[in-house]
């Protein structure tokens, strides 16, 4: 069916009271998998006993960013005002309370990110869980900044929202940070070679080769500020980027035309989230500078964030995050499932205790262990892709593995 300028395909359920799946299409990562992504959507059905919506959102060089996430908001919109009706009130139209499910891998699994990290919101429908797979969650890749010893690492241009380093537990005590932060001062630190990433180590993946991701960027974003934007990577809702952009000389006055990040405002907050991103949204493309050199990415030092914000009724669905030991994205779904276990963790003691820190191991230990039960990390041989599994006769069955733990996730929420 369509909806203004996209489609939605909808999959019923023969159960009255099944819950609601949206499932998102992987994009033009990889290209001529319709059948494929047909039994992708049949397995998930199949397994979880749910209606999938599926949301053809639109990605192209004609359809760039912030296209993509407006069509999947849209869906979502539509999801929400028809599907979860009263069936034993038709007269009356009212809508059902109802928590969802959200599938999607590659740039499909970016828009579940983002739509479960910003539609959790306590008191309505909301979103109960997500399942991604391969996500691209910053477009800010790793090959394009030079390594920087972590010691010489400049600090970001703009003021960041908390003074914790990205890698640093903010959930710990004040006596374990003294104690971790003691060497550090004291000791030298020696010079160590630094490890592959799995964006080096997995560069000529046959799939998704960096080459193709690093192309398929060129072509969703008009400008490289774009895909600093937390809705587009939806890993900078948890930490600052590790890279910034530094303009020439004569793009300064452009450069300094654009307002610095401010940290969110709780007041506003969800006028901000849907505001503030993509200033341009609806205005034809900006001319490029006069200089026509494209500005620079350099490697800077990222400070964690604080999501959701203190004062917002949200609380985070459940996650289950898989990845392929040969992905370039590897890294990234690890660092995803990270970022929301601290976040889990952080916000389930603030809740409990009115502290955002603990007292000592055993109390950190313990909203650590609640953060594990909710966030689910797998990772795959090969590289991991739900369409495109390497031994053919798998993708069945891990597909439907993710529809058991979606049913499961949505069934018992807590």
């Amino acid at each position: 069916m369509a909806i203004g300028p996209l489609s939605e395909s909808i999959f019923r359920s023969p159960g009255a009271t099944a819950p609601i799946i949206i499932y998102l299409p992987s994009g033009p990562a990889v290209s001529g998998i319709e059948k494929e992504e047909n039994r992708v959507v049949s397995a998930l059905g199949a397994s979880s006993g749910a209606t999938v919506a599926r949301i053809n959102y639109r990605a192209s060089l004609g359809h760039q960013f912030p296209t993509p996430i407006h069509d999947v908001l849209l869906g979502y919109d539509w999801i929400l005002d028809n599907l979860l009706q009263d069936e034993t009130s038709p007269k009356s139209s009212r809508p059902v309370i109802s928590r969802l499910g959200v599938c999607g891998e590659l740039l499909g699994g970016s828009l579940a990110t983002m739509l479960a990290l910003t539609e959790c919101r306590l008191g309505g429908s909301r979103m109960g869980a997500a399942a991604v797979n391969n996500p691209i969650v910053d477009w800010v890749f790793a090959d394009d900044i030079a390594t920087v010893d972590s010691s010489q690492l400049p600090e970001p241009r703009a003021p960041e929202e908390t003074s914790f380093p990205a890698d640093q537990n903010i959930m710990a005590s004040y006596a374990q940070q003294e104690e971790q932060e003691a060497p550090t001062k004291s000791k030298k630190r020696k010079k160590r070679t630094p490890k592959l990433t799995a964006w080096q180590r997995n560069a000529e993946c046959s799939i998704v080769p960096t080459s193709a991701l690093s192309g398929l960027r060129d072509v969703l974003f008009r400008r490289p500020e774009d895909f600093f934007d937390r809705f587009a990577s939806p890993l900078h809702f948890f930490r600052s980027p590790h890279g910034q952009l530094i303009y020439p000389d004569s793009d300064d006055v452009i450069a300094s035309s654009s307002p610095p990040i401010q940290p969110f405002d709780p007041l506003d907050f969800e006028v901000r989230m849907y505001l503030s991103h993509f200033e341009a949204i609806g205005s034809p493309p900006e001319s490029p500078p006069r200089s026509q050199i494209a500005p620079m990415l350099a490697r800077c030092r990222s400070y964690a964030r604080i999501y959701p914000p203190a004062g917002v009724s949200m609380s985070l669905p459940q996650f289950h995050i898989s990845t392929g030991q040969e992905s370039p994205l590897l890294d990234q779904a690890i660092e995803l499932s990270k970022v929301v276990k601290r976040s889990i963790a952080r916000h389930h003691l603030k809740s409990r205790t009115g502290r955002a820190r603990a007292h000592d191991q055993e109390e950190m230990s313990h909203f650590e262990e609640y953060a594990e039960q909710r966030v689910q990390l797998d990772t795959a041989k090969g590289n991991g892709l739900w369409t495109l599994l390497d031994d053919g006769t798998g993708e069945k069955i891990q597909v439907e593995a993710i529809g058991v733990w979606l049913r499961k996730a949505l069934d018992n929420p807590s």
